[in-house]
């Protein structure tokens, strides 16, 4: 690693706050906060959830809608202390919800527990008039069966829906049934600031060989950048756990990738996967060590264990209270094909002050001073 890239991207940190944070939102976003819901019910609507796998993102989002339910009215007595899908579920279900409103107990879904049988019955269901979806792999799955439903859904959570197949584009639906929540722009807003932020030349990234992991971890977006300005892309590959006796394989192959990464890359894209926060000291000990710049994709929490930067592209409490509203369109009436589908979230941006130290670089107050959030980051040692 050059010694002049560490001291480089202090200056254009500055550049950055200038050039990116004021943009802020769209303006369907503020469109979105600043429209009142309506508050008539047309008829009963029968709610259902489905998640791609038991995943903190999609938990925090279904929770983030039912608290916004539960501001607007709609939700008596949600208490919010769920810590998994099903149990925040269960909560909603227990509450009382509007009249003409109702959350069926019985219609939450993990993906990854369903055998063909419990498939197949989901969509034979005629009890529902409303699936939530939240991921990926359940937003393709539903709609790649969407002859044989008689539900409208609504999928959240996906990074990348376009390229992954479950949305056309913005404005446009696969099916009648359809509504998607795009932001098609989230990943590629990091990729910006991240090139503004330390004008790397080369980027080294690890996700797994599949149609999904290079939708959600935005390698689609990293390649158009790519061309954009000139870096190189350097890609390895690994595949995520099968279960929870798979991770020892898992974070011993990703170590390995990261290190066979390190001569030839500028930067670390830490890709969206399944990994757990509390390994990241170890496994990017070897990349700290060497001088890399390690730019975290998926969550804040990263910084907070050890990379030195995120830069926000999806925020599962503000992306809630947009489902929470759109929830309470649907069910006030607007037609699913009317309902507006993009909704980008507010940037932010976070550092890790313990690695900007390890990496020798030298950050003065005014850039702490732009910055939404820095941790001092736990550096210690991290068992393999």
């Amino acid at each position: 690693m050059a010694e002049k890239r560490k001291k480089q991207w202090i200056a254009w940190i500055l550049l950055a706050a200038m050039t990116i944070l004021p943009a802020g939102c769209s303006s369907q976003n503020e469109e979105t906060k600043e429209k009142e819901p309506l508050v008539q019910i047309r008829e009963t609507v029968r709610i259902g959830c489905l998640e791609s796998e038991e995943y903190y993102f999609y938990t925090e989002q279904l929770d983030s809608a039912a608290d916004t339910l539960a501001k607007e009215g709609w939700l008596k007595g949600y208490s919010g202390d769920g810590e998994d899908t099903e149990a925040v579920w269960s909560d909603i279900c227990s509450a009382d919800s509007k009249e003409g409103m109702e959350f069926v107990d019985s219609a939450v879904y993990d993906i990854t527990r369903m055998s063909e049988a419990d498939q197949a019955a989901l969509l034979e269901r005629r009890d529902l008039d409303l699936l939530l979806v939240f991921g990926t792999a359940a937003g393709e799955w539903i709609t790649k069966n969407s002859d044989a439903i008689s539900y409208d859904y609504m999928v959240f959570g996906s990074a990348d829906p376009v390229t992954a197949g479950i949305a056309p584009g913005e404005t446009e639906r696969l099916n009648s049934h359809a509504f998607v929540h795009i932001d098609s722009k989230r990943t590629g807003r990091q990729i910006d600031m991240a090139y503004r932020l330390f004008h790397f030349q080369d980027i080294g990234v690890v996700y797994e060989d599949s149609a999904a992991a290079y939708s959600y971890s935005g390698i689609r977006q990293l390649e158009e950048r790519s061309k954009e300005y000139g870096f190189r892309i350097h890609t390895l590959h690994v595949s995520e756990p099968e279960d929870e006796t798979d991770y020892q394989r898992y974070y011993g192959e990703l170590k390995a990738a990261y290190a066979e990464l390190i001569p030839d890359i500028d930067v670390l894209y830490i890709t969206t996967g399944k990994i757990e926060d509390e390994k990241l000291p170890w496994l990017l000990e070897d990349v700290h060590k060497a001088g890399g710049i390690t730019v975290a994709e998926t969550q804040e929490s990263q910084v907070k264990y050890g990379a030195l930067v995120h830069i926000t592209m999806s925020d599962p409490v503000e992306e809630g209270v947009f489902a929470g509203k759109t929830i309470m369109d649907y069910a006030a009436g607007t037609p699913i094909g009317k309902l507006n589908q993009v909704y980008e979230i507010t940037p932010k941006i976070v550092f890790n002050y313990d690695t900007a130290k390890l990496l020798n670089a030298e950050i003065p107050m005014s850039t702490y001073l732009i910055a939404d959030a820095i941790y001092p980051g736990d550096l210690g040692e991290a068992g393999q």
